[in-house]
């Protein structure tokens, strides 16, 4: 039995995931992964949350603890606890390109806790590398696009759209379709739709981006749009949007610029 004193357990059971990574930078990979592997086994769901999270970091580079992640990703995933799903579902969509890794997000895709479905989802496109179109992987965001919670819709537009490559008539209407949303300060799927068929030079996400354009105050995500389009109509509504008072290092007065130097680009190559 190892003993938890450096630092101690309960430090790391009440602090963060950064708390327990930085931890397990201090030890060798062998080291954090015996911590790792006698947490996930604690009867304390706070401990078996430390321990996948830890776990989750070591297996960035060390081949045995992702293996032991992938191992222990069955009984994770039936965990009684959301914390401790939630760290699994962390843990596992943070294995760039490891594959093996989607099988367990896509279970935690029908997560009954929407927290676990968010950060499922965020996972998927990290694990996989470059799935067609018809991979279950991406049918199952393409239906997470109707999904009944917006938080969850805005994920999957983020995850089609942004983080992943494919493309396939099921995907741009599930996207289309969420062009007429409207954005919350909790979600913002129609925005992240329209970067995504902005992506894609899709002609039915002009509209919809000129619209938000003349509305007050458009998102940052919608200059994102309107630079990934790049078309030379909608110079006249972003050099609008310039005031007297804008910052130059403000982020999004510097997505404005750049959305207007794409756009007049555009313009000049036409």
């Amino acid at each position: 039995m190892l003993e938890h004193q450096d630092p101690p357990l309960a430090e790391l059971v009440a602090g963060t995931d950064e708390d327990v990574w930085r931890f397990t930078k201090t030890l060798s990979s062998e080291r954090a992964l015996a911590y790792a592997r006698e947490w996930i086994r604690d009867a304390d769901p706070g401990v078996r949350d430390v321990g996948f999270v830890a776990l989750g970091s070591v297996a960035l580079n060390y081949p045995p603890a992702l293996a032991e992640l992938l191992d222990h990703a069955d009984a994770g995933c039936s965990d009684a606890d959301m914390g401790v799903r939630a760290a699994v579902a962390q843990a596992l969509g943070n294995q760039s390109g490891e594959q093996r890794c989607a099988p367990f997000l896509l279970r935690l895709l029908n997560d009954a806790d929407i927290e676990v479905r968010r950060i499922a989802i965020g996972g998927l496109p990290i694990v996989l590398d470059d799935p067609t179109a018809d991979h279950h992987a991406v049918t199952a965001l393409v239906g997470l696009l109707a999904d009944h919670e917006p938080t969850l819709r805005d994920w999957a537009a983020f995850a089609l759209g942004s983080q992943l490559d494919v493309d396939s008539p099921q995907s741009r209407a599930g996207l289309r379709s969420l062009l007429s949303e409207p954005d919350t300060t909790e979600a913002y799927p129609a925005a992240e739709a329209a970067v995504g068929l902005a992506r894609r030079a899709d002609p039915a996400v002009f509209t919809a981006i000129a619209d938000r354009l003349t509305r007050p105050d458009p998102s940052s995500l919608w200059l994102r749009a309107a630079a990934e389009l790049a078309d030379p109509r909608l110079l006249p509504a972003l050099v609008q949007l310039r005031a007297p008072d804008n910052e130059p290092d403000d982020p999004w007065v510097e997505q404005l610029d750049h959305a207007i130097a794409r756009c007049t680009g555009a313009s000049t190559d036409a």
